[in-house]
């Protein structure tokens, strides 16, 4: 028998604890530690900016049009979502709706009930037209959405009052409660949407309002006086791309910034030996993986099952995290990880192993492969530089003499991965936002949902199609796992994906807060900081 309450029961169970690791040094608080009860002098607080440092460059303010993590850390605090996953207990909870949904016993009708006295930024009401004005430009397939996929279940929705929506769905959604807390699910307000360009002049209910950014160096932002919930300790903050993260690090021991949320392993000792700063990390739903294009490749050599295992053979990930990344992750053998609902651990028996001396013996069957050109595309941050550096020398350690490092900038890559005969293998990353195993597979792999970066054969794709819809038209979890290990067993198997490290969120801030976290997406709401006593 069907519960649909069982079922976000078991959702929530599966979800990414966020419990916090212990600290790094002497001077490490955990980053749990109840806010102060007192916070010093309001006055003297509100009169001090909060800096962040980002290493990578946002690319939009729209929630509905931008999916990576640097405009994501702007827009989380502009806009909300119906829904959120609690950050003590993993649980969805109710954000901008009023209660968790109700959903008929066939799951085809699911009634929202929205939160009543909140408006967004430019004074337009929030209400059930603003949802259901939402939900049909991510259907809209002119407009160019994200994320489409988070309302493909969708069929029709009403408003029956200003206060309740109900969506009508095309089949049993599994995932549905957890695209309503998607950051790419965010409500926009219509007025804003209509009259003005919300990647340059963002509006949203959020508990901070825009004020301004200058395009490639930052975002100013303040205090909502007038948010409907709790508001914020913290008035004021600018986001400034600061792309040298040795020059970031440096503003942190100056004081010039006050928190990072992403700082590698190179940075850890500077930070680590500055009383004045503390550095953590916390569990996260991420995975960082080489995608090997068995279509529309620069190489057509890459539709070779065997030249892609032979590839696949020698990425030496194990070493990569041993001793680039110090144990602040975990080898990833599975598309889907331990943290993630899907898994199950007969998913890494699929595994390709770094296996140098296989993948030679695999180019010496096949004269001239070991001299075929494949072109690396590389984003040019800090993570993402080390690490193609890293895995071309360990490719040419395995017998490829020709793989060539193409790199270009964050937003750039963002575009160019998607192109046609544009690469033959690029690095690339997912923040498990719902944690849901569907939510990784069908934005990243399906063939009509998908980015399409990674290109399988239209057989392949036909089979991974075909598995990830199953996944998602069924709220029974036994045949929703099943289907998504035969997913991800395609694309271990064929070697279109070799997964190398699921990791952990490694941040750091300055003592002067508390209260700071990071949600296991990677996502972090400065309305939860606090400053310390």
């Amino acid at each position: 028998m069907r519960s649909w309450k069982k079922l976000l029961s078991l959702t929530a169970a599966c979800a990414l604890s966020v419990s916090l690791l212990a600290g790094c040094s002497g001077t490490t608080t955990p980053a749990t530690e109840p806010a102060a009860s007192g916070s010093g002098d309001a006055a003297a607080t509100d009169g001090k900016m909060f800096n962040v440092a980002l290493t990578a460059a946002f690319t939009g303010f729209d929630p509905l049009r931008t999916n990576d993590s640097a405009s994501t850390y702007v827009n989380a605090q502009i806009y909300e979502t119906l829904y959120r996953i609690d950050p003590e207990t993993d649980e969805y909870m109710p954000l901008l709706a009023a209660e968790m949904p109700e959903y008929s016993e066939d799951g085809l009708t699911v009634t929202v009930k929205l939160r009543e006295g909140v408006t967004f930024h430019d004074g337009t009401p929030f209400n059930s037209e603003a949802v259901k004005y939402t939900f049909d430009l991510i259907k809209d397939p002119d407009f160019g959405s994200a994320r489409a996929s988070i309302a493909g279940s969708i069929d029709t929705m009403e408003c029956p009052d200003d206060y309740t929506i109900v969506f009508h769905l095309l089949y049993e959604d599994g995932v549905f409660t957890a695209k309503l807390a998607h950051t790419n699910s965010a409500i926009v307000s219509p007025t804003a949407q209509q009259n003005q360009d919300l990647m340059t002049q963002p509006c949203g209910t959020g508990p901070y309002k825009f004020v301004s950014s200058v395009s490639g160096s930052n975002v100013v932002l303040t205090r909502n006086e007038d948010y409907w919930g709790e508001k914020p300790a913290i008035k004021d903050v600018t986001m400034t791309i600061i792309t040298d993260e040795s020059t970031a690090v440096s503003r942190m021991e100056t004081g010039e910034a006050d928190f990072m949320p992403k700082i590698s392993v190179e940075q850890l000792s500077r930070v680590e030996n500055n009383s004045a700063l503390t550095v953590t990390t916390s569990e996260a739903a991420q995975i960082y993986y080489m995608a090997l294009r068995g279509d529309s490749s620069v190489n057509p050599i890459m539709a070779e099952k065997d030249f892609r295992i032979a590839l696949a053979k020698g990425i030496d990930k194990e070493g990569y995290v041993e001793y680039m990344m110090q144990g602040y992750a975990e080898v990833a053998n599975s598309v889907i990880g331990p943290k993630i609902f899907g898994y199950d651990p007969s998913a890494e028996e699929h595994n390709i192993a770094y296996d140098p001396e296989g993948a030679k013996a695999i180019l010496d069957e096949h004269p001239g492969w070991a001299d075929e050109e494949i072109t690396f595309l590389v984003p040019s941050t800090p993570v993402y530089s080390k690490m193609g550096e890293y895995f071309q020398s360990s490719l040419t350690n395995a017998g490829f003499n020709n793989v060539n490092i193409e790199t270009m900038d964050w937003s750039a890559w963002l575009t160019e991965s998607k192109v046609d005969g544009r690469f033959d293998i690029t690095l690339a990353a997912w923040s498990n936002v719902t944690r849901d195993g569907t939510e990784l597979m069908e934005p990243n792999f399906h063939s009509v949902n998908g980015q399409r970066r990674v290109r399988l054969s239209a057989e392949d794709w036909a089979l991974v199609d075909g598995y990830i819809d199953a996944s998602k038209t069924t709220s029974d979890t036994a045949v929703r796992t099943e289907n998504l290990l035969n997913c991800n067993a395609v694309l271990m198997d064929e070697a279109y994906i070799q997964p190398i490290y699921n990791s952990t969120n490694l941040f750091c801030y300055s003592n002067e807060y508390t209260n700071v976290t990071l949600d296991a997406g990677g996502t972090f709401y400065i309305c939860d900081f606090q400053y310390a006593a």
